[in-house]
C-alpha cells in the first residue's frame, strides 16, 4: 500500500522541544499544512493522525471535507523529550551543548534526560505503521504526524543509520510518499516518483 506522510505546521509556543506538549497550530501552520497536502496526489481511502492536536485538528478537518474515515493512532505521536520537554531549544543547546551534540551524532545511544529511548520510539512507530498498512492493505492512506516520526520512517526506508536520521530536513508541512511492501512489513520503500516538499 501507499502511505502519504504529512508533517504538522508551525505551532504556538515558539521554538521549543515539543514532543508530548500539546499545543495548537498557528495560522501559518495551517497554511503550511495546506501547501504540503497539495503536493500529495491522493485520493485517499483513509486518514490516520497522531492524537496531538497540531496533527489531529487538521486531520479532522480534512476527513470531514473529503468524507473519509479518520483513525487516531497513538503510536505515531512525536518522540518524548523528557526533561527537555517544553523548553527552549536554543537554551538547551547553549546550556548542554556537549550532550546535544552527542545526541545528534548517536541518537540510538544518547538521548534527552528522561526522554524516550530511541529503540522504544523506533519500535512503536514501526509497529503503528505496520498496523496501519495491515488495516488498509491495497489502499492509499494519508498519515498526519510529526517530524521525528517522518525522519525515522525515511531513514528506515533509505537504510540509513540513526546518526544520519538527525541530518534529514523535515520542515513544517513536509510531505512525502512511501510504499509499504506487504511481503516484509518491517521494511518501507520510498516511492521513486514521490515529490518531497521542504516546508
Amino acid at each position: 500500500m501507499q502511505i502519504d506522510l504529512l508533517r504538522h505546521g508551525a505551532c504556538e509556543g515558539g521554538h521549543i522541544f515539543r514532543g508530548d506538549t500539546d499545543v495548537p497550530l498557528t495560522e501559518e501552520g495551517w497554511r503550511q499544512m495546506r501547501e504540503g497536502l497539495a503536493q500529495l496526489a491522493g485520493p485517499w481511502t483513509h486518514i490516520v493522525s497522531s492524537p496531538l492536536q497540531r496533527c489531529r485538528t487538521f486531520a479532522e478537518q480534512q476527513a470531514k471535507k473529503l468524507n473519509l474515515p479518520l483513525s487516531i493512532e497513538p503510536g505515531v505521536r512525536e518522540f518524548g523529550f523528557g526533561l527537555w520537554e517544553g523548553q527552549s531549544i536554543e537554551k538547551i543547546w547553549r546550556e548542554h551543548k556537549n550532550h546535544c551534540l552527542a545526541w545528534s551524532r548517536a541518537p540510538d545511544k544518547v538521548g534527552p534526560p528522561g526522554g524516550e529511548p530511541y529503540g522504544d520510539f523506533r519500535q512503536r512507530v514501526l509497529a503503528a505503521v505496520e498496523k496501519i498498512a495491515c488495516a488498509g492493505a491495497g489502499d492509499r492512506t494519508l498519515l498526519v504526524t510529526h517530524g521525528g516520526v517522518i525522519r525515522l520512517l525515511l531513514s528506515v526506508a533509505r537504510g540509513m543509520p540513526p546518526s544520519d536520521m538527525m541530518e534529514l530536513t523535515v520542515g513544517y508541512g513536509f510531505a512525502a510518499s512511501l510504499n509499504f511492501d506487504s511481503r516484509n512489513l518491517n521494511i518501507l520503500y520510498p516511492q521513486e516518483s514521490a515529490y518531497v516538499y521542504q516546508g
